[in-house]
């Protein structure tokens, strides 16, 4: 028997085999999901706010930093049912280019200029002071409480003006009358913007708010605005920026340089009647909005942090990471000869606590995939921590497996409290094949059953492919067919 070729057979098996089991993802339990498994998938439903939410350290909606300051993901999915499922508000956005007009040093290094700067200004009647409009966005107040009083700002100058967009994102937090931002060029000429008319429409090209609140957005490119003033009628540079009236407000943004209009985030929505839903670019929310993730953002944004992202979401049986949280058994049964086998499935979920996260209106619901008389046990338990399935004192539901497409198990639940279910649900062989299948696809090895994991495993298409392989090549080289 020739060693050397013994052992290169073996290596060729154990790439091969390694080659086809081995994917990133490990389904906790040994089970899985996908849309032909009849799996349980249970799930606690809620709005999760995530305080702090960064799109340099984070990829996916439901991420967050720990309380030890770590970014950590939430075992948890967006809600897929929601074609907008993350809330936020603009003037909660923190990124790099929101306070960097007027631009006077170069990129890369600390602009020596910000708009945002109250000393910058000069106030008459008004006062401008430093502000925030979040936790971690600096914003520049103006308050002033009669129509006659102002603050300026012209420490810039910005060539060809009239091709600029003019972007100012705020909170109005009191306003009357109509107070106004002026930009005015350096022979007189000036643009407008109404920063609050209460019998102004929402869709308003020059008006910034038509009611007081947080995240009112509005970018116009100078060049389409109305030109006034004691100039020669055209705009030409930008020289100055006035805010007059009587308003308190906070701005989180001001920008009469860029040439061209940030971008907010997406959305869906059907924009034309035909029961199809278009993606809409948002440029100008006014107050709390919806995206449709958080990958549809300006690439100015890229780095940002938004502060009081509110995600729909959902924490689903197919979100457990943890062995320790699945128990499933699948087997014959005498109680129910006519089904191939009965699957003995729980769960155990939870909503992690943190002081980046609260919830709203969490439940535990259940969305039945199976018919009612396929339930043969379903059983609840809360707070039992990390307690055996089998050692759970349970209460039955079995009697809400009653038809309905949505079964509330719990309408109370409280964050970091275990919740357990527990199901015993009749299956035929395919069924069972189908959740194992989708177990095995995702990463984790095949459950056991009654003909044993790595025999199931050999019997499978890639057992027996390897098997054919390694045969042949063991074979050949014990034959002496591989040469000497």
């Amino acid at each position: 028997m020739n060693i050397k070729k013994a052992g290169l057979a073996a290596l060729i098996a154990l790439a091969v085999l390694s080659s086809m089991v081995a994917t990133p993802v490990m389904a906790a339990g040994g089970i899985g999901w996908s849309e032909d498994t009849k799996t349980p998938n249970p799930e606690i439903a809620t709005e999760v706010t995530i305080d702090e939410w960064s799109n340099a350290d984070f990829d996916t909606a439901v991420e967050y930093y720990d309380d030890a300051g770590d970014p950590a993901t939430l075992p948890a999915s967006v809600n897929e049912s929601n074609d907008n499922p993350v809330t936020l508000t603009a003037t909660d956005i923190d990124f790099a280019d929101r306070n960097e007009f007027p631009r006077k040093t170069e990129e890369g290094s600390d602009n020596s200029a910000s708009a945002l700067d109250s000393s910058e200004w000069t106030t008459s009647g008004a006062t401008v002071s430093e502000s925030s409009t979040a936790p971690g966005v600096d914003a520049l107040n103006y308050a002033g409480s009669a129509s006659s009083d102002s603050a300026t700002y012209s420490n810039f100058s910005v060539a060809d003006g009239e091709k600029s967009y003019l972007t100012i994102a705020a909170d109005i937090n009191s306003a009357s009358g109509t107070p106004t931002l002026q930009l005015t060029d350096g022979d007189g000429d000036y643009v407008e913007v109404t920063l609050y008319d209460s019998s102004a429409s929402a869709s308003d090209d020059t008006v910034l708010a038509n009611s007081t609140g947080e995240g009112m957005v509005l970018q116009q490119q100078v060049g389409d605005m109305t030109v006034a003033g004691t100039g020669d009628g055209s705009f030409g540079s930008t020289e100055e920026i006035t805010i007059s009236g009587d308003a308190d407000v906070e701005v989180s943004v001001l920008d009469a340089e860029r040439t061209r209009a940030l971008t907010f985030g997406e959305h869906l929505e059907d924009t034309d009647d035909d029961d199809e839903l278009e993606t809409v670019t948002i440029t100008e929310p006014h107050g709390a909005y919806s995206v449709t993730g958080m990958d549809t953002f300006d690439e100015v944004m890229s780095d940002a942090t938004i502060y009081g992202v509110t995600v729909d979401a959902v924490f689903q049986a197919s979100d457990i990471t943890d062995d320790e949280d699945v128990s499933a058994d699948f087997g014959p049964t005498s109680d129910y000869p006519q089904w191939d086998q009965l699957g003995e499935i729980a769960y155990r979920l939870e909503l992690p606590t943190a002081f980046d996260l609260s919830y709203a209106g969490p439940e535990f619901v259940d969305e039945p995939n199976l018919p009612s008389e396929r339930y043969k046990a379903v059983e609840i338990a809360e707070g039992t921590d990390d307690t055996e399935f089998s050692e759970i004192d349970y209460t039955s539901v079995a009697s809400s497996y009653d038809g309905s497409t949505e079964i509330t198990l719990d309408s109370t639940v409280s964050p970091g409290t275990t919740y357990v279910v527990s199901y015993d649900v009749v299956l035929t062989d395919d069924e069972v094949s189908a959740i194992q299948s989708a177990a095995s696809s995702g990463g984790a090895a095949v459950m056991s059953s009654g003909d044993g994991g790595i025999i199931s495993w050999f019997l499978s298409f890639p057992g027996m492919l390897v098997s054919a392989i390694t045969g042949f090549v063991g074979f050949r080289l014990f034959s002496g067919g591989g040469g000497s």
